[in-house]
């Protein structure tokens, strides 16, 4: 018994596991990642790792009331098996480039039309809206009211039903329920194009296509030139795609093709047009077979069209579609031997030759930050047409495109960038910049929301560990430009406000290299036309910042239509009437009553106190004394301290 009570105390020891134990010094960052994952139980550093690095959901938790565009990212690379877990000094590279303020080089038109792209999607959210309150209606009615059966053939039902079901009739689009309108996304509806050694300007404005001279020097639009073509009421412009003369216009039902000639002026003429019943998501010329147009509809059939012989044949392309809503796709090709179609989880490639599969890519979420979001809506090649680059909503993907069956090797993301845009990217725009770079440029449906980022052109010939990688540049906005322009007292005209014309939507985006610089070309729905100049950091000095002014003056013609005022009702306010007072008129406006006033007395005043007693006067000789009387002690203005 007292051996028992003596071992009560006692406290076994527990052996302690070293989290190091096992690992080798010399192996491999995924062989140590291994080792990690079979110790993970006993493993502060696995948990730490996984903390750092394991995927989150931002529609729950501590990131529910954070802006969903400030979530961080990592930068990650692919990297060799040998990699050493270490980065070179210099790996994180600034972009050499900064944007000037932008500037309109555009005119005004459209001045009382509204934004298209938010208009669309503003009626869906009605109607959610009043849907979402018959559903909360019926759920506080009783299941006994909801509906029962007179006889065999009689249904009663409340009246909530009826509407509820009438409400469902008037849905405006069915398809369509979605953060941002798809159906503007793709190659976008503005595109620089040469003709006979002339630059034009290729855009649209709401059903209107224009073809417009424009000058890269200048940075300037020839409207008085400019060609147009009509689509007809209500058939908004979604995408615009070109090859050569031929152009092409996707609606929301229809494709229209144009050729563009050029006897004795420019004219657009219509030689083909497509109807379909379900909405369109994507038109593409294949870069390579430029004869070959791709059109794609929201349950991933494909069309075909070759514009030589003006015919066309479908496939069906291989998707798992459970459902048509938001159901966005589209395909585009740069290569001789297949082409891409990008939903928004996947990639697939096809035979040109049998438009059969050969080989798909779905593991997008399995490499992203955020579980819940991170759909691809927008993709497009490189200089370098083996890779691909594709935007979702918080990152940027490079994807090695190289596909070989005996070596095994697939599609994989090789590269990522978190570009921190306030919405998912919409529009990409890739070209070559310095030396043996290329120069992305991405956007969304958000006011001059843009980002650029550099990269190395020679991805597949450079070694396998990433020597450096780019941060994402985030150019400055023309809301910017109009802020400081009201502090400057510009823009000020209360009458005609411009802030809600340039909150429009953006509907395209293209970049031109002007010698060393780089002009970002922007339009929104309405037709104006914004450009950022990238110039080298050590030239923004040369440079003077007139944006302000320049949007001052774009800004004064902005003259909304007059409207004539009407009083609509008058209020009865002869109770307050009769409690009103008069105002004295020799009441000061503006006087603070509770500011203590300075007291000033004569001298007159001062001798009668001193001669009614009213003041000690011992006080009278200090206050008399003049300065030149005043004594002073000569002896303490030369105090000094003996040697000794």
């Amino acid at each position: 018994m007292a051996d028992q009570d003596s071992k009560i105390g006692i406290k076994k020891k527990r052996k302690k596991d070293i989290v190091t134990e096992g690992l080798d010094s010399t192996a491999s960052v995924d062989q140590l990642i291994e080792t990690l994952h079979s110790n993970k139980r006993k493993s502060k550093l696995y948990i730490l790792y996984s903390q750092a690095v394991r995927q989150r959901h931002t529609t729950v938790g501590k990131y529910l009331n954070n802006a969903h565009y400030l979530l961080p990212g990592h930068p990650l690379n692919m990297f060799s098996e040998d990699w050493d877990g270490g980065l070179n000094s210099g790996y994180f590279e600034s972009f050499s480039y900064k944007s000037l303020m932008p500037k309109i080089i555009s005119t005004i038109r459209n001045i009382e039309m509204r934004d298209p792209v938010t208009e669309y999607m503003k009626k869906k959210m009605a109607w959610q809206d009043t849907l979402n309150d018959y559903k909360r209606i019926m759920s506080l009615m009783s299941k006994r009211h909801k509906y029962e059966w007179i006889n065999e053939e009689v249904l009663h039902c409340p009246k909530q039903l009826l509407e509820v079901a009438a409400h469902y009739e008037q849905n405006p689009d069915p398809y369509f329920d979605s953060s941002y309108n798809w159906y503007y996304a793709g190659h976008g509806n503005m595109h620089c194009i040469v003709l006979n050694g002339l630059d034009f300007l290729l855009r649209s404005e709401l059903s209107c296509l224009y073809l417009t001279p424009f000058s890269k020097h200048n940075l300037s639009i020839d409207h008085e030139n400019e060609t147009k073509y009509d689509c007809g009421e209500d058939m908004n412009i979604l995408e615009i795609t070109s090859s050569q003369n031929i152009i092409a216009l996707r609606t929301r039902n229809k494709i229209i093709i144009l050729k563009i000639t050029d006897d004795c002026s420019i004219n657009i003429d219509k030689i083909k047009e497509m109807d379909s019943n379900i909405p369109f998501t994507g038109i593409s010329f294949d870069e390579y077979h430029k004869n070959i147009l791709y059109v794609t509809t929201l349950d991933f059939r494909l069309t075909i069209v070759n514009i030589d012989r003006m015919t066309g044949r479908s496939k069906q392309l291989r998707a798992d579609v459970s459902s048509l809503l938001n159901n966005w796709s589209t395909v585009i090709g740069s290569e001789r031997g297949y082409y891409s179609h990008i939903s928004k989880n996947s990639v697939t490639l096809y035979d040109k030759r049998t438009n059969c599969a050969f080989q798909r890519w779905k593991n997008l979420r399995n490499i992203t930050d955020d579980v819940a979001c991170n759909d691809i809506s927008v993709a497009r090649h490189g200089t370098d047409k083996r890779l691909m680059y594709i935007g979702t909503d918080h990152h940027l993907f490079l994807v090695d495109l190289r596909y070989n069956k005996t070596e095994r090797n697939k599609l994989k993301a090789v590269q990522r960038w978190t570009h921190g845009m306030q919405c998912l990217p919409t529009y990409m725009s890739v070209c070559k910049f310095e030396y043996n770079k290329e120069l992305i440029c991405m956007s969304s449906q958000w006011c001059e929301d843009i980002c650029v980022v550099s990269n190395y052109a020679d991805r597949l010939t450079r070694p396998s560990d990433i020597n450096s990688v780019s941060i994402p540049y985030r150019p400055p906005s023309i809301l910017q430009v109009f802020t400081e322009a009201r502090e400057k007292m510009l823009c000020c005209d209360v009458y005609n406000p411009i802030n809600n014309r340039l909150c429009s939507s953006v509907i395209g985006l293209s970049v031109l290299e002007q010698d060393d610089n780089y002009e970002i070309l922007m339009l929104n729905s309405l037709g104006d036309v914004t450009c950022h100049t990238l110039c080298p950091k050590y030239m923004t000095a040369f440079f003077e910042d007139t944006s302000a002014e320049l949007l001052n003056e774009w800004s004064k013609s902005f003259k909304n239509k007059t409207k004539e005022f009407k009083v609509s009702s008058v209020i009865d306010i002869s109770n307050i009437w009769k409690e009103l007072k008069r105002i004295p008129d020799d009441y000061k406006f503006g006087e603070n009553k509770f500011v203590r006033r300075s007291l000033k007395f004569n001298e007159k005043e001062i001798y009668d106190a001193f001669e009614n007693e009213e003041v000690e006067m011992g006080l009278l000789d200090i206050w008399t004394n003049k300065e030149s009387q005043c004594t002073k002690d000569e002896s303490s203005l030369n105090l000094f301290f003996a040697d000794d």
